[in-house]
């Protein structure tokens, strides 16, 4: 399907942009924050209590959910979970539901590993494959190395790449939160615990500045580390994770969808300090071995309807595919959706006075391919009565922070910085703050949809985008996102039912909203 917006709803990070959209938003922010807590007074709670399910039952779907290694998109093991999610649609009681399909390709890598060569002798250090490139045979590819830094353009002028291995440096930025709230206080910071300060600082794991995804089936992005080295010449890549929390690996990006010509593989931060020293001396080779399979496999999106007394709808939203377990990306956000249909559907029809639209998109690891094929198919017809999107990821994610003495993860005893994606709309930030404020939902800034300079981060984007809707996508950013550490156990479990009460009861609001506040 193809995408002539494409590059405006990949999240891609800029610095310069970002800064200059914020000053813009500065104003506007304050504007909205001012009346939005004007019309605090003005809203009043709905006479109807909606119920969300507690803890125990959203534990039950979230285990089983992540029963598998991963749910990759056009696997077995994420049939399994499609079938699983089917069931519970129509356990919970929709009756029109569909399971769309999308053709894409099914990747998979069986076998890697980086040994380097030296005067001294060999060494094997630890890697993961990169997403999407090119494989090997059972030998691998032998060439000497060579250290381009970063990867600017100024890097691969001074070096020949042509029939060698580049090694080098992956950036991800740091978001200086307590100085960015001091400079542009948002419409709302949700710390009840006081935890966010003037320090507080987090890395965007899942940006990658010198090397961002790119269009699916679109260009090369010219100035990615990766496309430069290929056009240089170069037979593969290793990558390191320079600036990532941790010595881990397994990252899981750029997750575009697009098929890449060359292998290449991930080095943790302080595995490829040793590996950058030796490719600095330029007299070491590598054998790095990828090896796989991709073919052509199906994918689906699953969609249901709850009736309501009218044809207007809130559409809730996530989705199902993930990497590795997948507990937080994106497990808690398909057991919240569950949990809201669960409320729902407890609920009489006479006490819902707009349906309800249910989604659960494959292929957000794969360019948000599910999230655009529903936008595309449906935008002239079931979305038409659609008001706005919620959307729902990362929730309940612990914080986690690096060892000093072990470099690995460090759960903390809060929840995991996330930010509230609102399209600019005064009375939608005060029906969610009014819901924040209420269940004192922990470390979460409310701001605008476009804050980054770009469209909302996750599936809100597609569909803001492609689909042209109005969201508040609620998602959190912890650390171990898109990597094997994203387990059950960094889940805060007793928080699931409490956070899902707080999403009923804004829906809720919304459900009885008059559709000009929209």
């Amino acid at each position: 399907m193809p995408n002539n917006n494409k590059e405006l709803t990949e999240f891609r990070f800029s610095r310069k942009k970002f800064i200059l959209n914020l000053l813009k938003l500065r104003p506007k922010m304050k504007k909205f924050r001012k009346k939005a807590e004007n019309l605090l007074s003005e809203i009043k709670s709905p006479e109807n209590l909606v119920l969300a399910p507690g803890s125990k039952t959203i534990i039950e779907d979230l285990k089983k959910i992540c029963s598998v290694p991963h749910r990759r998109v056009g696997t077995n093991e994420a049939h399994e979970i499609e079938d699983y999610l089917i069931s519970r649609f129509k356990e919970l009681g929709l009756k029109d539901i569909k399971k769309d399909p999308i053709n894409l390709i099914n990747w998979q890598a069986n076998n890697w590993k980086l040994t380097i060569s030296t005067e001294k002798g060999q060494i094997e250090i630890p890697c993961f494959y990169v997403l999407n490139t090119e494989f090997t045979n059972s030998e691998g590819i032998s060439a000497p190395l060579v250290y381009v830094r970063t990867g600017e353009k100024r890097d691969f002028k001074k070096k020949d790449v042509k029939g060698k291995i580049v090694v080098a440096d992956i950036e991800f930025p740091e978001f200086p939160i307590g100085k960015i709230l001091k400079l542009a206080p948002p419409y709302y910071v949700s710390d009840p615990k006081n935890s966010i300060d003037k320090e507080t600082s987090i890395i965007l794991t899942f940006a990658l500045l010198n090397f961002p995804p790119q269009a699916l089936g679109g260009p090369p992005i010219k100035d990615s580390v990766y496309w430069r080295a290929v056009n240089n010449g170069a037979v593969g890549l290793i990558l390191i994770l320079r600036d990532y929390p941790s010595n881990v690996n397994t990252h899981w990006g750029p997750y575009d969808g697009s098929m890449k010509p060359v292998p290449a593989l991930y080095v943790g931060k302080y595995d490829g300090i040793e590996l950058r020293e030796i490719a600095i001396s330029e007299t070491a080779k590598a054998t790095m071995i990828l090896e796989g399979n991709k073919e052509p496999s199906i994918a689906h999106n699953i969609i249901g309807i709850l009736p309501g007394q009218s044809n207007e709808m809130i559409m809730i939203s996530s989705h199902h595919d993930a990497a590795f377990q997948g507990a937080s990306e994106d497990g808690t956000g398909v057991s919240m959706v569950l949990a809201q249909l669960g409320a729902w559907a407890n609920t009489p029809l006479e006490k819902r006075p707009r349906s309800l639209l249910f989604i659960l998109t494959a292929g957000h690891l794969y360019g948000g391919i599910g999230a655009e094929h529903f936008a595309h198919k449906y935008k002239n017809s079931l979305l038409n009565n659609v008001l706005i999107d919620v959307n729902l990821e990362h929730l309940c994610a612990k914080e986690v922070d690096e060892d000093p003495i072990t470099h690995d993860f460090k759960i903390t005893d809060n929840l995991a910085i996330g930010a509230t994606f609102i399209s600019q709309n005064e009375t939608l930030v005060a029906h969610t703050l009014k819901a924040f404020k209420e269940h004192d939902m922990e470390r979460m800034l409310l701001i605008p949809d476009n804050f980054f300079a770009t469209p909302p981060i996750g599936e809100a984007g597609h569909f803001a985008v492609m689909g042209g809707l109005k969201v508040i996508h609620l998602i959190r950013s912890p650390y171990y996102l898109l990597t094997a550490e994203d387990t059950l156990d960094k889940i805060d479990m007793i928080k699931l039912g409490p956070t899902a009460q707080c999403i009923t009861d804004l829906i809720n609001s919304l459900m009885y909203l008059p559709k000009e506040k929209f």
